[in-house]
Parts: structure tokens; C-alpha cells; sequence
């Protein structure tokens, strides 16, 4: 029955990794402790191995459709390094139980952002919309050539039928969003660059995670990349910082095979699952299912962490 259920949940993981570039990883170390039976130090270096193989399938498709941006994505993997390292020597001297209970922080923070976020009309970019849906609609109007009607950070236009009386054959586009081309790179774009890459590389060594829920974010809101760009982004930093932090802990000499592979594989699966559910799921939709899982997967591990340090 664990098994079932593990395997289930690295589904749901790889799937949130392909689907949104980020987020389902946080959900690796709790399942590994709570389900699979690993200790919390065995946990984080699995996970590395787990998110790594997982984002790195990931970034080969969505690179093949144009969607890494490679200087952007091993500028973040760079500035991350030395973040990594910290958060790795930190990782070796915390007690596993404190480690679970402030892993469980972290996984509320993340799930509330991640529920805040989708109260803000301007929160995901438009070419998050199912492709169904941003495909002009099939009415009989003139469709100008001029106007383009494709998404990743073009400008969206929507053909709808004006009211009758307006003459036969007529049409007006509808502009669903701007243009989302991304902004020229400059000194406060860089500074914030290595910041956030710093601070996910932190996080990846500490604690496994591969940081999706604030490279995504950081790209698309502050560094102005289109969602699609952005998520296939995310997955080479991630692959690149659960890469670093795995050197720094020595290599995989220290996981069980046994069980981490067949993980992955579920993993994996689900990466290349998350691409067309992406197509056609909003990604609001996505995002919503996943905060509400993160939150509760925080509320169980910080319950079962807290009862064992109560007992020690």
C-alpha cells in the first residue's frame, strides 16, 4: 500500500514539475520520510537525485519546443552555487527532526504563496490558458494577417463576430494580453538574478527542494519571462542545483537505489505527463491543486516531526 501511494505521489510530482516548472519537489522529502520510511538525512540527498533526473527529462522537451532560456537558466544554476554549499554544510548538523519541522515551515509558506498568488488577476500570464482556448475562435471573419495570433510572448488576439448589423463578413479582434516579450537585461535584472539564485541554491542544499516555487515566480513577475519560458527555465536550474548540491554531499554513494528508482521513473512519467496536461489544464487550476497539497503534506510532517522531538 505505501508503495501505491508513493508511487502515486511521485507521479503528482513530476507531474508539477512538467506542468508548472516547479513546486511538486517540496513534496519529495516528506513522502520519502513519511511514506517510503527513509530517515530525513537519506530524504534530502534522495530527493537531489530524484528532482534532478526528473527536471533534467523535462528540460529535454521543453527545449525542444524553445523554451530555455539557457543563459538565464545557468546564470541562476551559477549564482546558486555557493548557497548550495552553505545550506549543504548546514544540512550535516541539524538534527533530522528539526530539519522535518522546519521543512514543514517552509512547505506552508510555500503553500500559502502559492494559494496568495492565484488571487491576483495579473498573477499568471496569459499563455497559461489551455491551448483550446487560445485558439482563435472559429468564426467565419476576415483574420488580418498583420496581427498575430500565437502565444509564448507574443500578443494574443481573439476573433469574436461583431453584433448583427455590423456587416456581413466582419469581424473584431480582441486584445487578451499584451505583449510579453522579455525586457533587456540590466544591472538591477542581474542583481536580482543572483539574488533569488543564491537563495534557491540555499534551499536545494538544506533541504532537497529544487526551488521551482520562487524561480518560477522571480522570472515571470520581476524578470518579465513568458510563463512557458519560464517553466522550462525553472527545470534546468533545478536539474543544474540538485547536480551541485550532490557534489557537495559526496555523490549518490549514500542512496538506497532500491527505492529512489522506481520513485524517479514515477517521477519521470510524470514530467513528461506535466507538458500536455499543461495544454490543456489552466495552469491556475494546477497551481490551486498543488498549494492545497503542499499545505497539507506541511500540516502532517510538522505534526509527526513535532511529536518526535516532544518524545526525544
Amino acid at each position: 500500500m505505501d508503495l501505491i501511494v508513493a508511487t502515486v505521489l511521485a507521479l503528482l510530482i513530476g507531474l508539477s514539475l512538467g506542468a508548472v516548472g516547479g513546486g511538486g519537489s517540496i513534496l519529495a522529502v516528506p513522502v520519502l520520510v513519511g511514506v517510503v520510511g527513509l530517515t530525513a538525512e537519506q530524504a534530502t540527498a534522495s530527493s537531489l537525485v530524484v528532482v534532478g533526473i526528473a527536471s533534467l527529462v523535462g528540460v529535454v522537451t521543453h527545449a525542444r519546443a524553445g523554451r530555455v532560456d539557457l543563459r538565464a537558466g545557468l546564470g541562476f544554476a551559477v549564482a546558486g552555487i555557493a548557497g548550495s554549499f552553505v545550506g549543504t554544510r548546514l544540512n550535516e548538523g541539524i538534527d533530522g527532526d528539526v530539519l522535518l519541522l522546519g521543512f514543514a515551515a517552509l512547505m506552508v509558506l510555500v503553500g500559502t504563496r502559492m494559494l496568495q498568488s492565484l488571487r491576483r488577476p495579473d498573477a499568471l500570464p496569459v499563455d497559461d490558458l489551455p491551448l483550446e482556448r487560445l485558439r482563435p475562435d472559429p468564426v467565419p471573419v476576415e483574420r488580418p494577417s498583420t496581427l498575430p495570433r500565437y502565444r509564448d510572448g507574443a500578443r494574443l488576439h481573439r476573433y469574436v463576430s461583431t453584433p448583427d448589423g455590423a456587416g456581413a463578413g466582419a469581424g473584431a479582434a480582441v486584445t487578451i494580453a499584451g505583449p510579453t516579450t522579455r525586457p533587456a537585461w540590466d544591472g538591477r535584472r542581474v542583481a536580482l538574478l543572483i539574488a533569488t539564485g543564491t537563495g534557491v541554491g540555499f534551499l536545494t542544499g538544506l533541504f532537497g527542494v529544487g526551488g521551482g516555487f520562487v524561480i518560477v515566480p522571480a522570472l515571470v513577475l520581476v524578470l518579465g519571462f513568458p510563463m512557458t519560458v519560464a517553466t522550462g527555465t525553472s527545470l534546468l536550474v533545478i536539474a543544474l542545483n540538485a547536480g551541485v548540491a550532490l557534489a557537495f554531499r559526496g555523490g549518490v554513494g549514500a542512496v538506497d537505489w532500491a527505492v529512489v528508482a522506481p520513485f524517479t521513473a514515477a517521477a519521470v512519467l510524470g514530467v513528461l505527463a506535466g507538458r500536455a496536461v499543461a495544454d490543456r489544464v489552466p495552469t491556475r487550476h494546477l497551481t490551486a491543486a498543488l498549494g492545497l497539497l503542499v499545505l497539507a503534506v506541511a500540516v502532517w510532517t510538522g505534526i509527526d516531526a513535532a511529536v518526535a522531538l516532544a518524545a526525544t
